[in-house]
């Protein structure tokens, strides 16, 4: 196996999730599943996935928590571009794209998982093509920002996902790109039980410097990068990781969890600042 980004053949065994393995690349840091699963199982991931209603169900219990995390994001967005066309790729039900067509955004998106394409043209009016980037066929340089969230992870080809991105942007456009963190905080101390690290449906394994790598490479110049996590998912992944045998072990796990719960929203922005947040969050633009 090479690496998809440095070319290097040295990897290291980075930890195991039942039937594969996770790879780190020696040169680069970025992380690989192994075996890669093949194109027909792939498929069959995306349609095991969670439909519209589910995702919905799923948002409505975090209304107020994802609430805030796009108006961030958006404000973010709006200091490199104030407004114009944005463009979600993997924009599940379209949350997201909604909230920044409230901000001022011409939004579309394209989203492979039918069900939750449908769910927001049917429920939010959205502009969602079910189709990935490719097979959506946007016209050359027409979009201002596009937005992958959670997306690049799960990508049999991420240069080839970028490649097709930087056409679709104009000049000086804006790529932003979240993904897990391979390098976090959270992952080390969790290994195998890293909630987020999730073979085969998640392919590679970014660090922040491999990201980063990644994106220069592939014709973007890096503005802004910051790591971080929410602070349920970091307690929640401690009390999940934490077997409960027992009274002894159920009052353990209790414990743990409290004691993350009130330590984490104080000290995370120190692991934060040093890049070891459970996400990573770049802003890029299109260089010409």
């Amino acid at each position: 196996m090479d690496c998809i980004i440095c070319g290097g053949k040295d990897f290291a065994a980075w930890g195991r999730q039942g039937a594969y393995e996770i790879l780190q690349c020696r040169a680069c840091g970025l992380g690989a599943t192994s075996p890669a699963p093949s194109a027909a199982q792939l498929a069959e991931l995306n349609r095991g996935a969670c439909g519209g209603e589910e995702r919905a169900a799923v948002y409505a219990s975090r209304r107020s928590e994802i609430e805030g995390r796009y108006a961030a994001q958006l404000a973010r967005i709006k200091r490199f571009k104030p407004d114009g066309a944005l463009l979600d790729v993997g924009c599940n039900i379209g949350m997201f794209m909604k909230a920044a067509r409230d901000g001022g955004f011409a939004v579309t998106g394209v989203e492979l998982n039918a069900g939750c394409a449908a769910y927001g043209r049917e429920n939010f009016g959205l502009d969602i093509r079910s189709a990935s980037l490719e097979g959506a066929a946007f016209p050359a340089g027409t979009s201002d920002v596009v937005t992958l969230f959670d997306v690049l992870e799960h990508v049999p080809d991420p240069r080839a996902l970028l490649s097709g991105v930087r056409r679709t942007l104009k000049p000086g456009g804006l790529l932003v790109v979240q993904s897990p963190n391979l390098d976090s905080f959270m992952a080390r101390l969790m290994k195998e039980n890293w909630n987020w690290l999730t073979p085969p449906d998640h392919l590679y394994h970014f660090t922040p410097g491999a990201l980063v790598r990644l994106l220069e490479n592939g014709g973007f110049r890096v503005a802004e990068l910051r790591t971080w996590e929410p602070a349920r998912d970091f307690t929640g992944n401690i009390y999940s990781s934490f077997p409960a045998r027992g009274t002894a072990g159920r009052a353990f796990r209790k414990l743990l969890w409290l004691a993350s719960l009130a330590l984490a929203p104080i000290v995370q922005r120190s692991w934060w600042r040093l890049g070891r947040g459970g996400l990573i969050e770049v802003y890029a633009v299109k260089r010409t």
